[in-house]
């Protein structure tokens, strides 16, 4: 276990993996979308695209399996798949309830910030996990210029938190979420279930690194 520390007067989360139980159904879709497209699928995939942005994982199938068209258009299409699975399953990850809970009791501000959904489709899913009253902010890669691993998406948190990034708290389960809180100058916890990828975390630059969210506390 480990205490947040004192000068932490608000916390800013990502949703995929990290407060949504969602890696499954993006690993199960993923499986699904290579199945409409006649694309060879292999397990490793999984690995190859963990934590980067959709837009570059979309180039990446392009590039090495041969999708055509139109990046957005099958983004759009992706994640539309996605939605089907997710929101009827939809779960907080482990300790994400009690820290939360926590938090709010405290006091402490909370925002949301992810680059992988628009913020109707986040509120739906905070709305259905019940957390949604207890996240100020909320913010989505289109509210800002350039998304994870740039700075801009935590910066503009904190700015509407009216926190100061110093003292803002990042929980993140990818290195590029990572990169980004550490480039805005934030305290960051990395996050990850998944023991392989703690040297990522590691690597860049993460505070500290857990395995689940209840092993934080206030």
């Amino acid at each position: 276990m480990s205490k947040i520390p004192a000068f932490i007067k608000a916390v800013i989360f990502d949703v995929d993996g990290l407060l949504i139980e969602s890696e499954p159904y993006w690993y199960q879709t993923t499986e699904a979308f290579f199945e409409k497209y006649n694309k060879p699928f292999h397990e490793d995939i999984h690995k190859q695209i963990r934590g980067k942005s959709l837009h570059d994982i979309m180039e990446y199938f392009k590039k090495e399996y041969g999708f055509v068209g139109d990046t957005k258009e099958l983004i759009v299409e992706r994640k539309a798949m996605l939605y089907e699975v997710l929101l009827d399953n939809v779960a907080l990850m482990e300790g994400s309830q009690v820290l939360l809970h926590d938090l709010h009791k405290k006091g402490i501000p909370m925002a949301i910030a992810t680059a992988a959904h628009k913020r109707d489709m986040i509120e739906k899913m905070l709305e259905e996990t019940g957390v949604q009253s207890m996240f100020s902010v909320v913010l989505c890669g289109e509210d800002v210029a350039k998304n994870k691993p740039a700075p801009d998406i935590y910066l503009l948190a904190a700015k509407q938190l009216h926190v100061a990034p110093k003292a803002c708290l990042v929980l993140e389960d990818s290195a590029t979420g990572v990169l980004a809180g550490k480039s805005a100058g934030m305290t960051v916890y990395g996050i990850n279930g998944e023991r392989e990828f703690h040297k990522g975390l590691e690597e860049a630059g993460a505070d500290k690194i857990f395995t689940s969210l209840a092993q934080i506390h206030i």
